[in-house]
This record gives C-alpha cells, structure tokens and sequence, in this order.
C-alpha cells in the first residue's frame, strides 16, 4: 500500500467533499480515502500495482475540481 496526499481547489461544501471522496473511491485499487474540507485535501492508501497518483488525480478533475501541485 501508498500513501498519497493529494491538494484540491474547488471544493466549498459536504457536497463537493463528498462527491470528490466517491469519484476517488471509484478508482479501481483504492483501498482508502479520506477527504478534508477545512485542509482541502484527500489522503488516499492505493495499491500501486493497480493504480497510481495520476490516476486518482484525473479522477478528481473529471469530477470538477482542480489539482494543486
């Protein structure tokens, strides 16, 4: 298993915290994902043999929200 702590602008409300935690849940090999409104970042536990952090982070654009590097 990785970690990966991943910073995310766009997300104002449960709602978007909530839909940014099912579109990264989504993901398959995602094993665990918690998503922080007040940090404004997910930190995800995946399996590296089936996915990786671009991945998970193209899943979070697809949803509507921007990536932070």
């Amino acid at each position: 298993m990785r970690e990966e702590t991943i910073k995310i602008e766009g997300m104002m409300c449960g709602h978007c915290q909530m839909s940014v935690e099912k579109a990264i849940r989504a993901v398959k090999g995602v094993q665990e994902v918690r998503v922080s409104l007040g940090t404004k970042q997910a930190e995800v536990s995946y399996d590296p043999g089936i996915t990786d952090p671009v991945e998970i982070k193209s899943a979070v654009i697809k949803a509507g929200y921007k990536i932070v590097d």
